[in-house]
């Protein structure tokens, strides 16, 4: 008889543990980290805290709920610099351009 036929005895060899339920936490924090990055991290290491403890499903999904949390708030930190930047650069091309056209209204046409 070859050994892969029955033989009425269990497999031996690695088994995948039973999955239990996935943290409702795990997935309130994939969504948080979509829409507002930082409560997707506190919500994300809340999630891993509890699946630690509680042996639930999900550590990956809560896992990439805090990293997508990080990377969000990270974007929207950086947008912000970067449109405060870019107001700030606004600002002072109109007030050079203004300078430069009083400027020259004055020298051409006297003074005002």
């Amino acid at each position: 008889m070859h050994p892969s036929q029955g033989t009425g005895q269990p497999e031996k060899g690695p088994r995948r543990a039973e999955s239990g339920p996935m943290s409702g936490l795990t997935l309130s924090a994939m969504v948080a980290s979509i829409i507002f990055g930082p409560l997707g991290i506190v919500l994300g290491h809340m999630a891993l805290r509890q699946i630690k403890k509680t042996g639930a499903d999900g550590r990956g999904v809560a896992l990439a709920a805090t990293v997508i949390g990080y990377i969000m708030t990270a974007a929207g930190i950086l947008s912000v610099i970067v449109a405060l930047t870019f107001w700030n650069s606004l600002d002072d091309y109109n007030a050079s351009a203004t300078e430069s056209t009083s400027a020259s209204e004055s020298f051409v046409g006297g003074p005002r």
